[in-house]
């Protein structure tokens, strides 16, 4: 998208376009949105992408029936609305060749990575990468983090910061403020090693 939406001036209409200039965010946040909504049907999702084309060039005929765009008589577009043939066919072409396109079946299980990376900052705090472990120290530090994880991994939270992000105005998500990690998992393992001791 980056390459379609800007270059040297001497290119301009012929391997990018000014009016893709505002919808590199927004067309990967569509990608996302059609992962997700595309009921594991390949073809579906391969239509949803297409779909993204029509959207920006103000026809909203094929979006969703729960968009904005389609329910609302007085919507007006907040992106440069794709008039010519030149973006339109340079928009098109990233879509067809991109991965996801080619390989849709590949993608219709679309996945949160979010618990992956989670647990591998969890391994960060008790391996840390700069030193080197015996493989029982290494065992023992592994098995710690899945405890800690566990325990963790889906606490509560106090509040949601919305903090102003220049390099994605567009995001609404916010950050929550946790509460305290608990550290059970530490007495269960100690109560065990002392049953072990003296049964």
């Amino acid at each position: 998208m980056k390459k379609i939406s800007s270059g040297p001036a001497y290119l301009k209409n012929k391997t990018w376009s000014e009016l893709l200039q505002d919808k590199v965010e927004p067309v990967a946040t569509h990608c996302h949105w059609a992962v997700r909504n595309c009921d594991r049907d390949p073809e579906k999702l391969r239509m949803l992408l297409i779909n993204v084309i029509e959207h920006y060039r103000d026809n909203h005929e094929k979006c969703h029936e729960s968009s904005r765009c389609r329910n609302d008589p007085n919507y007006e577009p907040q992106r440069l609305v794709l008039t010519d043939n030149v973006s339109q066919k340079l928009l098109r072409g990233v879509i067809i060749n991109s991965t996801l396109y080619k390989n849709a079946s590949d993608f219709v299980y679309g996945k949160d990575t979010y618990y992956v990376e989670s647990f591998n900052n969890t391994i960060n705090m008790f391996q840390d990468k700069r030193i080197s472990f015996t493989d029982d120290a290494y065992r023992m530090r592994s098995e710690l983090a899945v405890c800690h994880w566990n325990e963790n991994v889906d606490r509560k939270y106090t509040s949601v910061w919305n903090p102003v992000r220049p390099n994605a105005p567009r995001s609404t998500k916010g950050k929550k403020n946790y509460k305290e990690p608990t550290y059970n998992y530490r007495k269960s393992i100690w109560e065990r090693q002392i049953c072990d001791l003296f049964s």
